[in-house]
C-alpha cells in the first residue's frame, strides 16, 4: 500500500506538474525497483544472491517508467491524472505479485505469474509505442528497443527451466531479434500505434517460442499455432487501423 500512494504520488506529479520533470519519474521507478527488491530479499523463501534479486526489480522500473511515459503521450486534460493514480496504485499489485513469485511451490504462483506476464506485455506496447512517437532517430530507436526486449524478455524466461546462462542467452537473442524487426518496420509507412502493436506481436512469438524451447517441448504444431496467432493478430490490427 505504501509502494502504491509513493507511485501514485511520483506520477501524478510527473503528468502534471510544467514544465515536465522527468527526474521525478525516473526517481519514483527507480523507488519501486528498490522497493521491490528489497521485498524480494526479505522473503523467507529467498536463497539467492543480490544479483538474483535485482532481475525481480527489472520489471517494476520498466512498467512505471512506460506507465508514465506512455500517458504522458497518449492521455490529455484531467485524464492525466486519473490515468497516473491508476497505474501508481497497479504498482501495489505489481510488487504483490513478485513477492509471491519466488517459488513455484508457493499457492498464489500460477496467478501472479500471469499478473506479471500481462504488465510485461502491456509495458512493452507502452514503450514501444513512446519510442516510435518521439521520432528518435533509428540507431537510438533501435538500441532501445533492443535493450527493452532483453530486460522483459528475461523476467519473462525467469521461470522456465533453462535458466541461467541459457535464459540469458535466449533473452538477448529476443533483444535482437526485435531490434531486427524494428529497423525492418522502418522501411514501411505505418503511424506509430501500428508500428508498436506489431513490435508487440513479435516480442509475443519470439517469448513464447524461446519459452517453450527452454523447457524442451517445443513442437511443430506449436510453432504452427504461433505463426497462426501472430499473422491473423497482425491482420486485424492492419485492418483496424484502416477504418479507425
Amino acid at each position: 500500500m505504501v509502494l502504491g500512494l509513493l507511485a501514485m504520488a511520483g506520477l501524478a506529479a510527473y503528468l502534471n506538474i510544467r514544465p515536465e520533470q522527468h527526474w521525478i519519474l525516473a526517481l519514483t521507478a527507480l523507488i519501486t525497483a528498490a522497493s521491490v527488491e528489497g521485498a524480494v530479499r526479505s522473503h523467507p523463501e529467498w536463497s539467492g544472491s543480490h544479483l538474483g534479486a535485482l532481475s525481480y526489480a527489472l520489471l517494476p522500473l520498466v512498467a512505471v517508467l512506460g506507465a508514465g511515459l506512455f500517458i504522458d503521450e497518449a492521455v490529455d486534460g484531467y485524464g492525466r491524472m486519473v490515468a497516473g493514480l491508476a497505474a501508481g496504485a497497479a504498482t501495489g499489485l505489481l510488487l504483490y505479485a513478485e513477492y509471491h513469485t519466488i517459488s513455484p511451490a508457493q499457492r498464489l504462483f500460477g496467478s501472479m505469474r500471469l499478473v506479471l506476464a500481462v504488465v510485461t506485455y502491456l509495458a512493452a506496447l507502452a514503450l514501444f509505442t513512446v519510442f516510435f512517437t518521439r521520432d528518435l532517430s533509428l540507431p537510438a530507436s533501435t538500441a532501445a528497443v533492443g535493450v527493452l526486449s532483453f530486460a522483459l524478455a528475461l523476467d519473462l524466461l525467469r521461470e522456465s527451466r533453462g535458466r541461467g546462462a541459457s535464459s540469458v542467452l535466449a533473452a538477448l537473442a529476443i533483444g535482437v531479434s526485435l531490434a531486427e524487426l524494428r529497423i525492418a518496420l522502418y522501411y514501411f509507412p505505418l503511424d506509430d500505434l501500428l508500428t508498436g502493436a506489431l513490435m508487440i506481436i513479435g516480442f509475443y512469438v519470439a517469448t513464447g517460442l524461446v519459452h517453450h524451447l527452454l523447457d524442451e517441448d517445443l513442437t511443430p504444431s506449436t510453432v504452427a499455432e504461433y505463426l497462426v496467432v501472430s499473422g491473423v493478430s497482425a491482420a486485424v490490427i492492419v485492418v483496424a487501423r484502416q477504418f479507425l
